[in-house]
């Protein structure tokens, strides 16, 4: 019972925010080592894990698991007895990715053996330590198979009664999917130009005469929102003043498609040219700043999406300031979901408004 009380209180503390879950029905085989005297057996659990998506140890996980063991001849006369082995455990867990389905990972953690209907041979309860590896490949959207070798090392035994596991397991997910990598191979290139600039009709003067000239009057074409392109070609009349824009008066921006690795907010290297010529705009025209705009998918709850994006634009922020640019000249706002492109019912649209958007002003 009290151990029961114990894995629930384990449960309540490591579940309790929102978030990613993952649940998984375990078989494994086992394989005592040393001094146990027991048979290799099949083993049933199930676990139940929870994904913290920038964390180095990025999942952690509790489970059981009963083993019905059978014990080798204890001699005449003791017939073959069957020993019921509970075990209680928490793993923390690192994920690899190797592709976009399949993952390496590594575990250690901390577990508790119970054992009924001991033998004579000093097979006690123990708390004991946990290390192993796996491989995990995602067979469909919220499913993955798991296959496992683990080693379990008794504390509390001076028999090395120890065990080795090979597990299958199949994973069902739950919840927010850590922001996986859906590569995109649209790169916009930023413009350039400078802004139109109206120009001013050139005065000839006229021959004196012996009669007063009356000069043209020159017209000069309006700007009305003096974004430095007249209204006769300005598409986006009500721009701020301080703006940078583009040609036809529209705010200058450039989308930066810059995908993260699923649970991480490290910037890849195919993303690097896109920041450089951010950075490249702020140092070539150094009477501007520019305003970072984070957004996600739709994915998962606003709350997580909402720091999510703030994590990922920071992360751009401190790209642009490593290649020298100053931060007092970069500011950071985060949308989370409400700012999609497009719609968010397909993974290639939840690919594009997972995005960071750079906007020049001065």
């Amino acid at each position: 019972m009290k151990k029961t009380v114990l894995l629930m209180g384990l449960c309540s503390l490591l579940f309790a925010a929102e978030g990613r879950y993952e649940v998984t029905p375990t078989i494994s085989g086992v394989f005592p080592e040393g001094n146990t005297d027991l048979k290799s057996e099949l083993s049933v659990g199930l676990r139940v894990a929870k994904y913290f998506d920038d964390a180095f140890i990025n999942k952690y996980e509790i489970g059981a698991e009963t083993t019905r063991a059978h014990y080798k001849d204890l001699g005449p006369g003791t017939g073959n007895r069957q020993a019921i082995i509970s075990r209680f455990f928490i793993h923390g867990i690192k994920e690899f990715e190797i592709s976009d389905k399949a993952y390496f990972y590594a575990l250690a953690g901390l577990g508790y053996e119970n054992i009924r209907k001991k033998a004579r041979y000093g097979n006690n309860d123990s708390p004991y330590g946990n290390y192993g590896l796996g491989f995990k490949y995602d067979i469909a959207e919220d499913l993955s198979l798991r296959a496992e070798l683990r080693h379990a090392i008794k504390l509390h035994s001076g028999h090395g009664d120890n065990n080795l596991f090979a597990t299958l397991g199949v994973a069902y997910a739950i919840g927010k999917k850590p922001s996986k990598v859906v590569i995109s191979t649209e790169v916009e290139t930023p413009i350039y130009d400078t802004p139109i600039q109206a120009e001013p009709t050139e005065k000839v003067d006229d021959e004196p005469t012996e009669t007063t000239a009356v000069e043209p009057e020159v017209v000069q074409e309006l700007d009305s929102d003096n974004d430095g392109v007249v209204d006769s070609a300005d598409l986006c009349p009500n721009t701020p003043t301080s703006s940078k824009v583009d040609e036809v008066g529209c705010v200058k921006a450039i989308t930066l498609h810059v995908n993260f690795t699923s649970g991480k907010s490290d910037i890849l290297v195919n993303y690097m040219p896109q920041i450089v010529s951010v950075a490249e705009i702020l140092k070539n025209e150094t009477n501007y700043r520019v305003i970072l705009e984070g957004h996600t998918d739709s994915t998962g709850s606003e709350k997580f999406n909402l720091k999510l994006s703030e994590e990922r634009v920071k992360a751009v922020a401190g790209q642009l300031i490593r290649l020298g640019v100053d931060s007092n000249r970069i500011t950071t706002e985060s949308y989370g979901e409400t700012k999609p492109l497009v719609a968010n019912d397909t993974a290639e649209g939840r690919a594009k408004n997972r995005r960071v958007e750079a906007n020049f002003i001065k």
